[in-house]
């Protein structure tokens, strides 16, 4: 769960947010599986993705009792994924670098000024 969680989280921010580094996600997201897959092997076998566990279980024509962990742990991942990002989404956490995507001299054109809000 934490796994498929973590990925998600990489995926929804990098590739999902428009900004000025969306052309470094495919980096980043590479590299939140490589951390996901290099410190879940020893605990589920390297299954973020419920098609790595049912692949197997159909050659081997064997589903055994815990197979359904390998189902609901990256769908629960995913839910709490999705709904940080929702969370975040909510709280505007955009504005609180204003101004960090904006181009030109001094990054200034974004940001938000006192004198407008008054």
């Amino acid at each position: 769960m934490l796994l498929s969680f973590q990925l998600l989280v990489t995926i929804q921010m990098l590739a999902g947010e428009k900004h000025a580094g969306t052309f470094l996600a495919p980096i980043g997201i590479g590299l939140s599986l490589f951390i996901a897959e290099l410190s879940g092997v020893p605990f589920t076998g390297g299954s973020l993705n419920p098609a790595r566990s049912f692949g197997p279980a159909v050659v081997l024509g064997s589903f055994p009792s815990e197979h359904w962990i390998y189902w609901a742990g990256p769908a629960a991942g995913a839910v709490l994924a999705t709904g940080l990002y929702w969370f975040l989404k909510v709280l505007d956490y955009e504005r609180a670098n204003p101004g960090q995507d904006a181009s030109g001299q001094g990054g200034r054109e974004g940001q938000i000024r006192l004198e407008d809000n008054e």
